[in-house]
């Protein structure tokens, strides 16, 4: 009976705070939850889940009770916030850290099933942020606990979510990939809402490269809308695949009903304060207007999702906004504005590598100068110990003659000891100049030289966009992408190799299954083998079961994999094989490329002699990718060998440890 009394004047207070709660902002709501106590906690906490559904954040009224364990009232009110970010704020950047605030909670409350939801919805933040590796991380977290706990329609999900950052990503045929499986798994689970959604990513991986295959794909999904009961959710989901056949139409050439299935969508969608959805549709109708040479109507729709995409931090349709401005106002021989824009697209392109790379050598500068510092602190100690040395020494004549010979063979002891530990200071103190100079010449030489020489190609093409002939320019641009993804694979390697040395890189070891974790890298790496005519063959056993750090290990072999591709030829072949040994596996990557020397090998992992290698076909490097191996392999306890011979290929491995068995999964 008291039960039931309870829950109704619950009931009543959430309709009342349902009627108000208009009046009130999330923040203000959360710092009257914060600085409340005992019942009034409960009251706050409630408030900001009525003001969340009055929002549309929720589907439905939820509301916690007083016997609810305070931490996990805690998480649910984060996490409530964090997703107001999202949907109603569209300000990822911001939902992305009160969810993980959220996570951090949940994971000590052993709630995993809360833990996996949020690691998707971060993944998600994350693609649309433009950041696709740590989107990639954390979904694939999602995909780890979902295959384990058998949990099908959380896979189709991941799954569905996997194909579309690789979509954004620019890596189409992974995504058809994970788009096929997610609609297989999906199929047998008879959800018209999620079978629909599976129906149209998959349409739009087609679309790249068969649009006749894409299109009854997209019907069919808009088919499966009709079945969706709530109005307002079937809408939405027909105007996103109303777009999508869009896009399918632009690849089928067929405008007119491209721009019928955009402007369709966008009505929904600006109605809805849809941000996201309304730049992105933006962007589409300025580029079909561009191709159509309706170039005024062009200049509009992308001026507008510009400005959008700038206010709300959606970088890939800002950039990708200038650039079609750029072509815009190109073809109307505006070449100021022209130059202008595509400036503009270039810094934004290079801005968010550049702006963290910066950040981590301030902090690489700063460790070192304060290194430093204590050096020379030490220095000044040893020197006023020296001082008083000698005026022990003085009284020491003075006490009594036969105490001189004793305090002199003290004094000169002490000195030997003091000047050998300020020698090895000082071999310190070089050792560590040594590393600074080479981390900032590979900074000032490999990170800068490929920006200017990407730039002054990017004037070359400005100045001859209107006379080369079609092949030329792909030509030219294939060239110039190829320029930036080994710009991009040294950036990730300083960025790894300065977050070891300033320490931000922590060692979080778990228990994971290797041939769930690689088979997202091994796909990639492939992909990169099988344009350059090298074979990738691979053999992890699927019960490989190790404890490590998941993320250091994929960069781990990542990297030792790319570079085996880098350095075999055309009619090569790269083997990535998992044994199991005594207490763990062995993990190697074996290629017939060119192979080392005696001389190379010895100085493989001294960053004061790395050095750019040339792949076959011309890659660049800079030597810091075995280095970074290397040190993350030594914060697992283990280590990378290797066997090479000159001209005839080699050979790296490294051991790893099955879990103890009363490791916690």
């Amino acid at each position: 009976m008291e039960n039931q009394k309870l829950k109704k004047a619950f009931t009543i207070v959430l309709l009342f705070f349902v009627l108000h709660a208009q009046a009130q902002t999330i923040d203000s709501l959360y710092a009257v939850y914060r600085a409340s106590s005992g019942a009034a906690r409960i009251v706050a906490a409630n408030e900001i889940f009525a003001y969340a559904y009055e929002m549309s954040v929720s589907d439905s009224l939820f509301y916690v009770k007083p016997a609810d364990e305070r931490e996990y009232i805690d998480a649910s009110v984060i996490e409530v916030v964090g997703a107001y970010y999202e949907f109603v704020a569209s300000n990822y950047p911001k939902s992305i850290e009160w969810l993980k605030q959220a996570i951090d909670i949940y994971e000590k409350l052993g709630r995993h099933r809360s833990v996996n939801k949020l690691n998707g919805t971060i993944g998600t933040n994350y693609a649309r942020l433009g950041d696709h590796e740590n989107a990639v991380a954390y979904m694939m977290k999602n995909y780890e606990w979902e295959t384990n706990a058998g949990d099908n329609e959380g896979l189709s999900s991941t799954l569905n979510n996997l194909g579309v950052v690789y979509t954004q990503w620019g890596k189409r045929d992974l995504a058809i990939q994970f788009f096929e499986e997610a609609v297989k798994v999906e199929r047998p689970l008879n959800r018209p809402l999620q079978y629909a959604s599976r129906l149209a990513q998959l349409a739009r991986g087609y679309s790249y490269i068969d649009a006749e295959k894409a299109l009854p794909l997209i019907k069919e999904a808009l088919l499966q809308n009709e079945k969706i009961e709530q109005q307002r959710l079937r809408e939405e989901r027909i105007a996103v695949h109303t777009s999508i056949m869009g896009d399918i139409y632009i690849e089928l050439d067929s405008l007119k009903n491209a721009e019928h299935c955009y402007r369709q969508s966008l009505v929904f969608f600006e109605n809805n304060g849809r941000t996201y959805n309304v730049a992105s549709t933006l962007l589409a109708l300025g580029r079909l207007h561009l191709r159509e040479g309706r170039l005024n109507e062009a200049i509009a729709s992308l001026k507008n999702c510009e400005e959008m995409a700038e206010q709300n931090g959606f970088l890939p349709f800002y950039r990708d906004a200038c650039r079609s401005l750029s072509d815009a106002y190109h073809r109307l021989k505006s070449n100021d504005l022209a130059f202008s824009y595509l400036n503009k697209y270039t810094v934004i392109n290079d801005s968010i590598f550049k702006e963290t790379t910066q950040r981590q050598i301030n902090d690489f500068q700063v460790r070192y100068e304060t290194a430093e510092k204590q050096l020379e602190i030490e220095r000044q100690q040893s020197e006023i110990d020296r001082q008083k040395s000698r005026q022990y020494l003085y009284l020491g004549g003075l006490v009594a003659a036969s105490l001189l010979l004793a305090l002199l063979i003290y004094i000169v002891s002490l000195r030997n000891r003091r000047n050998r530990a300020l020698a090895e200071r000082n071999d310190a103190l070089s050792i560590m100049n040594a590393t600074k100079d080479k981390f900032f010449s590979i900074v000032s030489h490999d990170l800068n030289n490929p920006a200017v020489a990407q730039r002054d190609a990017l004037q070359t093409l400005v100045n001859h966009i209107r006379s080369w002939d079609t092949d030329t320019l792909s030509e030219y641009v294939n060239e110039l992408l190829q320029s930036a993804e080994g710009h991009v694979g040294l950036i990730y390697n300083l960025l790894g190799w300065a977050r070891l040395q300033t320490g931000r890189m922590t060692y979080e070891p778990k228990p994971f299954y290797l041939a769930a974790r690689l088979r997202a890298d091994i796909l990639l790496v492939r992909n990169i083998a099988a344009k350059k005519g090298v074979t990738l063959i691979d053999h992890i056993p699927d019960e490989a079961l190790v404890v490590g750090d998941s993320n250091m290990l994929s960069t781990v072999v990542r990297n030792l994999l790319t570079n085996a591709v880098k350095f075999t030829s055309a009619g090569g072949q790269v083997s990535f094989t998992v044994e199991s040994t005594t207490g763990g596996y062995a993990v190697s990557v074996s290629d017939t490329g060119t192979g080392m020397n005696s001389e190379q090998l010895q100085k493989l992992f001294r960053l004061d002699n790395a050095h750019s290698h040339t792949g076959t076909s011309g890659e660049q490097g800079s030597g810091l990718g075995l280095i970074v191996c290397k040190e993350m392999l030594e914060k697992h306890g283990s280590r990378l060998c290797i066997e090479s011979e000159e001209g005839k290929g080699s050979r790296f491995w490294f051991g790893l440890n099955r879990p103890n068995p009363r490791t916690p999964n």
